[in-house]
Formats: structure tokens, C-alpha cells, sequence
């Protein structure tokens, strides 16, 4: 995420001054090495989190007017005597993103993937500091603390943003959490890192579709392969309207989708969802499974989605 060298220069340029400082002024009044303070500089202006200005051969460093570095600085000038750099370094910032509400050591560990020594020990320093407070087995940020877990979302977000901007125009997040991101873009993405998401990726389960408005990809270390029930949840986390609905259940009839492993599923990107997307999916595997007595809004006459399926070949 952020290094504790490039939070610490984020803290100088918001405690020391708003027009920023001469890249070797700043160096000097890190005490660092000029070579150390470029590439800090120049790792922190490519992610648009501060500018550097060319001025009478001499760079000129401020901050950026991003989200993340404006609550940032903020949060220094509110409270100059916390070492921000050092306590937020690291995984501490992928903590705070779920810090927001009360959580326990047990799903911090499980949804940043930090392993659970690091957490005790994360934890244990928010907590010396009066940051983050514990009851009983759940932990949270103090009162006067809890813009923290605001700045780390508006970080997180940012950075995301940043990495996809970096291979398509056009980027907009749909969902997000501290290591994952679906997005919606005008053009093609070939990095490996991107997997084709949404309605362009139907087409290699015979579900072929005549329009497509946007490109959609989901973004992962973790995942090598897209499977069905995860294009399933990144259908409805694009558009929970009835066309998508339909899509969906097209997929989960010809791939089989059992429901308990679609509902799985759906609980992992609920955690970051603006809806019960577990709650839908499973309306959706009853009315299939009942052949469309178990129905609701949004979902298609019985005998229409047969037709449909019939036309790409899948048998309801």
C-alpha cells in the first residue's frame, strides 16, 4: 500500500507547509538521502498523491488535492503528535479499512489476509495509542479516531483506481475491498492481473450476447480463474435489474450451480456490497429449482426464461 517513507512525506509537506518545498529542501529537512527522497517522491506523484513541478530546473514538491491526501493531511495537523508514518506503514492501513465498525482479530485476519501474529501485533499498537479499543473479542477505533478507517477506504480506493486507470480509460469501481476490485471501462485490458468480468465473459459458456456497453473486469491475486458462481455475483454487483437477472440464471442452470456454493459466494463480496446479494442469489436458485412457482420482481414468466434457454441451448 504505502511505505512508512512515503507516508512520512505526506506528514512533512502537511505539517510544514501548503505550497510544498524544493525536492532537495525537503530531502534536507528529512535528513535523507536526495536518491531515497526521488524515488519516494516519484513513487507518491505517480499515484496523484502529491505534485511535482519542474520550476528554474529544480522540482517542486505539494500535496495533491486527492481525497486520501487531504484526509490525511487532516488527520496530522489534528493530531501532531501521533506517528502517523509508523503506525499506519505496512498492513496497518488494510486493518483500518474494516475498522469502521466493531470486528473481530478473526475476520480482520480472514479479510485482509495478514497473517494473525501481524494482526495481534497491529492491533496491540492502535491500541497503546488509544487508537483502536477492544470488548470483549471485537475491536474498534476510538471516537476521536474513527476518520482513520475513512482515510484508509479513500486510500484504498484511490489506489485501486490508480492501478486500472493505468491499463483502461474510462475506469469506474463497482465494488471493492482492500485487495480486489470490479470495474467497469471503455477499453480492453490485457495485463494478467485482470480477468474478464460481466457480460463479455458469458460467452464462453454459450451464453453469446449481441450488445455490450461497457468492458468489465475484476482484478485479483489470489483468483487464477473466474469461475461461475464468482460471474454470477459480478453480474448482480453490475446491475441487479432484470436483464442481469436473467443472465444469471442462464449460468446457474448451465453450469449447475449448487446454491450453497453460490450463497458462499455471495456472503464473501457481501461484506462490501451496497445489498443483500446473498439473499438474491438465493431467490434466484429457488425460483429455478422450482421451475418458477418460487418467483418475485425482476425475474422473468416461467415460460419466457424456458424459451430463452432453449435458444442458447440449456436445458431448464
Amino acid at each position: 500500500m504505502l511505505s512508512e517513507s512515503d507516508l512520512t512525506v505526506l506528514s512533512y509537506l502537511s505539517t510544514q507547509a501548503d505550497e510544498g518545498f524544493i525536492q532537495r529542501e525537503l530531502a534536507d529537512g528529512l535528513d535523507w538521502d536526495p536518491g531515497h527522497t526521488s524515488r519516494v517522491v516519484s513513487n507518491l506523484a505517480e499515484n496523484e498523491l502529491v505534485t511535482r513541478e519542474q520550476q528554474n530546473g529544480r522540482y517542486r514538491v505539494s500535496l495533491s488535492n486527492a481525497e486520501p491526501t487531504e484526509r490525511f493531511t487532516d488527520l496530522t495537523r489534528e493530531f501532531p503528535h501521533v506517528d502517523f508514518p509508523n503506525l499506519l506503514a505496512g498492513s496497518t492501513i488494510q486493518l483500518l479499512y474494516y475498522l469502521g465498525t466493531e470486528r473481530t482479530a478473526a475476520e480482520l485476519i480472514e479479510w485482509t489476509g495478514v497473517s494473525r501474529a501481524t494482526v495481534y501485533r497491529r492491533l496491540k499498537q492502535l491500541r497503546n495509542v488509544g487508537i483502536a479499543t477492544k470488548h470483549d473479542s471485537r475491536f474498534a477505533l476510538t471516537s476521536q479516531f474513527r476518520e482513520l478507517a475513512t482515510f484508509a477506504r479513500s486510500l484504498v480506493h484511490h489506489m485501486h483506481r490508480q492501478e486500472a486507470s493505468g491499463h483502461a480509460t474510462g475506469v469506474r469501481l463497482i465494488w471493492t475491498d482492500v485487495a480486489e476490485y470490479l470495474f467497469s471501462c471503455r477499453t480492453d485490458v490485457t495485463a494478467s492481473l485482470f480477468q474478464q468480468t460481466g457480460p463479455g465473459a458469458l460467452d464462453q459458456y454459450g451464453i453469446e450476447l449481441l450488445t455490450r456497453e461497457e468492458q468489465y473486469y475484476f482484478r485479483s491475486e489470489e483468483r487464477t480463474e473466474l469461475t461461475p458462481d464468482h460471474l454470477v455475483c459480478h453480474l448482480l454487483l453490475i446491475d441487479d435489474g432484470a436483464r442481469y437477472r436473467s443472465y444469471c440464471l442462464l449460468l446457474i442452470a448451465a453450469c449447475e450451480i449448487e446454491t450453497d456454493v453460490l450463497t458462499r459466494t455471495a456472503e464473501r463480496y457481501d461484506r462490501e456490497a451496497e445489498f443483500d446479494l446473498s439473499g438474491i442469489v438465493q431467490k434466484l436458485c429457488a425460483y429455478l429449482d422450482s421451475d418458477g412457482a418460487v418467483s418475485g420482481a425482476k425475474l422473468p414468466e416461467w415460460d419466457t426464461f424456458k424459451s430463452t434457454a432453449a435458444d442458447y441451448h440449456i436445458s431448464v
